[in-house]
């Protein structure tokens, strides 16, 4: 019986908006939304990523997700049709510099950490229960050793 081939990996195609006054680094969370993308999908796809500030991403989470409050990320799936998927991230960069300086972290990595974050809930990761939630913590530091290691 004849091999299959291998499998043509999926690509990522990543757009950046910031309309916030703190800068990002675009490349770095390029780079780690496509190895995700690459590693983990199955189809192509595009997705745009906003960075927004905590009044943005509040208005937003009452709207969509009826919660009165900010967060630091929210991901819309826009479309899964034949010509692949697309999805929106927005993410509260007032939330991720909070989040780093609670958790001692440079705010490039925990920004990082929630775009990897939100790609794994495009591809289907479920954090709802404590299993789900730790095997999205474990994809999300293998992805950002993977960055990290790439990078030096």
């Amino acid at each position: 019986m004849p091999k299959k081939p291998p499998r043509k990996p999926a690509k990522l195609t990543v757009s950046i908006h910031n309309l916030h006054t703190l800068r990002a680094n675009s490349k770095r969370l390029t780079n780690i939304a496509k190895q995700i993308w690459i590693e983990e999908a199955v189809s192509d796809g595009r997705v745009q990523i906003i960075l927004v500030d905590d009044g943005y991403i509040h208005e937003l989470n009452k709207k969509f997700l009826h919660e009165d409050q900010p967060t630091d990320v929210i991901a819309f799936p826009i479309e899964q049709a034949s010509r692949g998927f697309e999805g929106e991230i927005y993410i509260s960069l007032d939330r991720v510099a909070e989040n780093a300086a609670k958790y001692s972290l440079r705010s490039n990595e925990e920004l990082c950490r929630v775009v990897a974050h939100a790609l794994l809930h495009f591809l289907g990761y479920d954090d709802r229960t404590s299993a789900g939630k730790a095997e999205m913590t474990e994809r999300e530091n293998f992805y950002l050793k993977k960055l990290s290691s790439s990078s030096r």
